[in-house]
């Protein structure tokens, strides 16, 4: 028998390819275990790996005693991946619970209905989620169950342990006390995007920083256990704070709603103002808006109509022209003015007074009492228009505020060079000119703090949550007028206080009040005048130690005599509230009359 015999070049050969075979094995080992690994490692974790958003809790509004005006809710998402509710035939196996041992088999059908009873939908209602789901794409991985359940009902629902069942956490804006200052803190959208107000304003403090985590899932969409890798920590929002007591604005709200629908009025606004620090401690409207429901609220007054609905002011404004003359030395409380109830002081201008007179032998002081349109432009005229101008901006007005909202309106002044006739005159008294109830409020802080105008403040500050604080820029302290003119001023408006008809319907028990009147014309919009008007009065108080400012304003009453006593009510009602709330002890001594007629 013949052996068989491999020649020794196909060995060779044999044992060259069986060589390079496994030197490729090797290198390509090497490329997928040391060169590559990363890279694949990656590849792979990018295929199972599933992202999800750490969202950042939006900070809160606060109020200056630290009550929350506006805070964050966690609330879930409840989805569902379509595609894997098809896995298994449309059934899956689920750990007994209650102490049971083993595993029990849960159908579509039964999942849909166990959902349905803590979500409050039925189970046809979400076997129809999942079918449009696929109809549309077969391979769909996604499909919204419902969203906003609260944490409850997520930990009901993570109890039924539904592999294609998921949750996403996300946050909603809470307001715990409704309306209260809700034309200051503004409202937010789905998803805590602001719209309007402190929300808006400050959004840039509130708004934290989104984190990153992901975990890893089988086939069938199970998280793996130990999966979870956070890739970003998330940052949280800032708190904002602001100047107002919640308590005082609830009051101030409520006393200004009832005042206009009293006299049923177009609208009614309400301020109050610390002298000392220009913080608005309390900034009140007609209506305001309720961030929880927002559609409930009327349109019109869903804004902060305080910054940025300005209104021509009428006598309130008469104080400017008075201290001007005053702090120009042209003229004291005591100057006389032989004041007619009408006057023509060229030709094509003329106005007069509110009530019929003949000629009366009024002071500065008196003109002011009986709020004489006559007598102050009488007496302005003294006063050249550029110099009533400079006073006129320096207490504020024809300028926007920085007191912390999205929008803060200037009012209306013209340059001086562009006033026509009428106009230098109207100015005197507070027509043809226009401002916020909070610029109003301005000028009298001005002079009860000595003349020296500190702008406004509503937004306090910004606390981020490693403790940083940051204070917005609101303006520099700006002198009107000089501390003499300022305390010469507190006696004029404490004597219209005492002296004019407001005298019962402002006056509080142990507190001696300064204050002015207001009763004006506003624009219809058409190149003329309404025929009712808006009434104010702003008042200080303890007019021997100025504390707070507080200027209520009433618009277009059905009968115009009520706006007056609509507006003096609402003062006297704020200033009392304003006591209680920061213990203002009495005044000391009394008031000193100046003369009203010579």
């Amino acid at each position: 028998m013949r052996s068989l015999r491999i020649p020794r070049g196909r060995r060779l050969l044999a044992l060259v390819a069986i060589f390079a075979v496994a030197i490729i094995f090797v290198i390509r080992l090497a490329d997928v275990q040391l060169v590559s690994a990363a890279a694949l490692n990656a590849d792979a974790r990018d295929k199972r790996a599933v992202p999800v958003t750490i969202p950042s809790v939006r900070g809160d509004i606060l109020d200056r005693n630290d009550s929350v005006l506006a805070s964050t809710d966690e609330l879930y998402d409840v989805q569902l991946s379509p595609k894997n509710t098809r896995i298994n035939g449309g059934k899956f196996y689920r750990q007994e619970v209650d102490g049971g041992i083993g595993t029990v088999e849960v159908t579509n059908a039964e999942a849909y209905a166990e959902i349905g009873e803590i979500t409050g939908q039925s189970a046809d209602e979400i076997a129809k989620i999942v079918d449009d789901a696929l109809e549309n794409d077969p391979k769909s991985d996604f499909a919204y169950v419902t969203r906003s359940v609260d944490l409850t009902q997520l930990n009901r629902l993570k109890e039924l342990m539904i592999p294609w069942l998921t949750f996403e956490s996300h946050h909603e804006r809470s307001f715990p006390n409704g309306a209260v200052a809700g034309n200051l803190i503004g409202f937010s959208g789905y998803g805590e995007e602001p719209q309007s107000g402190v929300e808006l304003s400050q959004d840039a403090c509130l708004t934290g920083k989104d984190g990153q985590e992901e975990y890893e899932r089988s086939e069938d969409g199970v998280p793996l256990p130990g999966s979870v890798v956070v890739t970003e920590q998330a940052e949280d929002g800032g708190d904002v704070k602001l100047s107002i007591d919640r308590d005082l604005n609830w009051q101030a709200q409520q006393i200004i709603n009832e005042q206009v629908e009293e006299v049923s009025a177009e609208w009614g606004y309400l301020v109050i103002m610390d002298v000392r620090t220009g913080e608005l401690v309390a900034v009140a409207e007609d209506g305001s808006v309720d961030p929880n429901d927002v559609s409930a609220s009327d349109p019109a007054k869903r804004e902060s109509r305080s910054f940025v609905s300005p209104y021509e002011p009428g006598s309130t404004f008469k104080a400017v022209t008075a201290a001007a003359l005053i702090d120009q030395g042209l003229a004291d409380p005591s100057t006389q003015q032989l004041t007619p109830g009408q006057w023509e002081p060229e030709p094509g201008v003329r106005f007069g007074d509110a009530t019929a007179h003949g000629e009366e032998r009024w002071t500065l002081n008196g003109i002011m009492v009986n709020s004489s349109n006559v007598g102050i432009s009488m007496l302005g005229d003294r006063l050249d228009s550029a110099t009533l101008y400079d006073y006129i901006t320096k207490f504020g007005v024809g300028e926007s505020t920085h007191a912390g909202m999205p929008l803060e309106d200037s009012g209306m002044l013209f340059p001086a060079d562009q006033w026509d006739r009428q106009t230098s005159y109207n100015i005197r008294f507070g027509q043809g000119v226009s401002t916020t109830i909070v610029q109003t409020a301005g000028i009298y802080q001005a002079i009860a703090n000595g003349g020296e105008r500190i702008p406004p403040t509503l937004v306090e500050s910004c606390t981020k949550p490693d403790g940083t604080v940051t204070k917005p820029d609101h303006g520099d302290p700006v002198q009107a007028i000089s501390g003499e003119t300022a305390g010469t001023m507190m006696h004029v408006l404490e004597s219209v206080a005492n002296e004019s008809w407001v005298k019962d319907h402002v006056s509080i028990p142990g507190y001696r009040i300064a204050g002015k009147t207001g009763t004006a014309e506003q624009s219809d919009g058409q190149g003329g005048y309404r025929s009712d008007y808006v009434s104010s009065f702003a008042g200080i108080f303890p007019a021997d130690d100025p504390q707070y400012v507080a200027v209520a304003s009433v618009a277009f009453p059905a009968n115009p005599e009520n706006g007056g006593l609509a507006a003096t009510a609402a003062f006297r009602e704020a200033a009392e509230a304003t006591i209680r709330t920061f213990h203002i002890p009495p005044s000391s001594g009394k008031y000193d009359p100046l003369p009203v007629n010579y």
